[in-house]
C-alpha cells in the first residue's frame, strides 16, 4: 500500500516545482518566429534604393520584427526606428553589405504607456513604415504591470543641516518599461506624519533610489507606511504602491507590499497619522506562501497516509 504514499509524494512535488518558480512552468514569448500570416500581425514589404524590407508587428505575442536585406551591388546605409506609445525605444542604422540581410526583433509587451488603454506600436525606416494599434488597458494598482513599483526598503542613517544624526528611508524603485512614471512617495511612521520626495526612475535606466528624511530616533526599531502614486498619495488613481515597513537603521528591514490606500497630507483636515499598525507578517513573495502552504499540507497528507496505510 506504500506505493499509494508515493504516488502522492511525488504528484506533491511536482505542484511544489510549478509553484516555486521551476522554468518548466515558465512560458516565453519567442519573437524570433514571428508569423505574418497570423490574424492578429500586421505587416507589410517595401524596397527602397535597392534594399528590401519586411516589417511585422504581431499583437497577440506582443512581438515586432524588422528584416532588411541588401539587393544593390554596394553597400547601402539603413535607419529604423522603433516605437511604442509614442516614445522612441530603439533606434538602429546598420550599413548593410551587398547581398547582406539584417533582421531584428523586439518584445513590446513590458514597454507600454500603462496610462492608456489604446496603444501605438510602429516601426519606421528609410523604405516602408508600419504602424498599428493594441488595446490593452491595465490596473494601475497591481504590482506586476509594467510601471515603476517599490522593489526595495532600506533603512539608513545621515546628517540634518545642524549635522545632528538622522534616520531616512532608503526606497529602491523599479521600472520595467522605458516610459517613465514621475510621482511622489511619502513615509508615515509612529515619529513621521507625512515625509516625502519626489519619485521616479528616469528612462534609459531600469532602477533609482529616493531618500525620505524621518523624525525617528535612528537608533531604534522604525516602523512605518511607504506610499508612491503618480498621481498624488491622496488620489486613489494613477500608477500606484504601497509597502509596509519595520526595521533598524543599517540593519534588517522586512517590508510587504499592502492594497494601496490614499491619506490625506500633513496639514489637511484629513491628515494621515500611522497610530494602528497593521497585523504583518514577515515579508515572504506570494508564491513562496503557497509553496510553504503545499508543503505543509503534502507533509500532513503524506503522514496521515502512511498511518492509515500501515494499520
Amino acid at each position: 500500500m506504500s506505493r499509494i504514499a508515493n504516488y502522492v509524494t511525488i504528484a506533491l512535488l511536482i505542484v511544489l516545482i510549478i509553484v516555486s518558480g521551476s522554468p518548466v512552468a515558465a512560458v516565453a514569448t519567442d519573437c524570433n518566429n514571428l508569423n505574418s500570416n497570423s490574424t492578429d500581425a500586421e505587416s507589410t514589404i517595401g524596397s527602397e534604393f535597392d534594399v528590401r524590407f519586411n516589417l511585422v508587428i504581431d499583437k497577440d505575442t506582443e512581438c515586432a520584427s524588422v528584416k532588411a536585406s541588401n539587393e544593390a551591388s554596394r553597400p547601402r546605409p539603413v535607419s529604423v526606428n522603433y516605437y511604442v506609445d509614442d516614445l522612441i525605444i530603439s533606434h538602429e542604422s546598420p550599413e548593410l553589405d551587398p547581398g547582406e540581410t539584417w533582421n531584428k526583433t523586439w518584445d513590446f509587451s513590458e514597454q507600454y504607456d500603462v496610462t492608456r488603454d489604446n496603444h501605438s506600436v510602429s516601426i519606421g525606416t528609410t523604405g516602408p513604415d508600419l504602424e498599428t494599434t493594441v488595446q490593452k488597458d491595465f490596473d494601475l494598482s497591481d504590482p506586476d504591470i509594467p510601471a515603476q513599483r517599490i522593489a526595495d526598503v532600506d533603512l539608513v542613517e545621515t546628517t540634518n543641516e545642524d549635522g545632528d544624526p538622522i534616520a531616512q528611508a532608503a526606497i529602491t524603485f523599479e521600472n520595467p518599461s522605458t516610459h517613465a512614471n514621475l510621482g511622489e512617495v511619502f513615509v508615515h511612521t509612529k515619529e513621521t506624519h507625512g515625509s516625502g520626495e519626489l519619485a521616479l526612475v528616469p528612462i534609459g535606466e531600469e532602477e533609482a533610489t529616493a531618500y525620505v528624511d524621518l523624525n525617528d530616533d535612528p537608533d531604534s526599531t522604525i516602523e512605518g507606511e511607504i506610499r508612491y502614486n503618480a498621481q498624488g498619495i491622496n488620489q486613489d488613481h494613477g500608477v500606484r504602491d504601497q509597502m509596509w515597513f519595520r526595521g533598524e537603521v543599517d540593519g534588517d528591514v522586512t517590508f510587504q507590499r499592502q492594497e494601496f490606500e490614499a491619506v490625506g497630507y500633513a496639514g489637511d483636515d484629513d491628515a494621515y497619522r500611522y497610530d494602528d499598525p497593521p497585523l504583518i507578517v514577515q515579508y515572504i513573495p506570494p508564491y513562496r506562501y503557497i509553496a510553504a502552504g503545499v508543503m505543509i499540507a503534502g507533509i500532513v497528507l503524506i503522514a496521515g497516509a502512511r498511518r492509515y496505510w500501515s494499520r
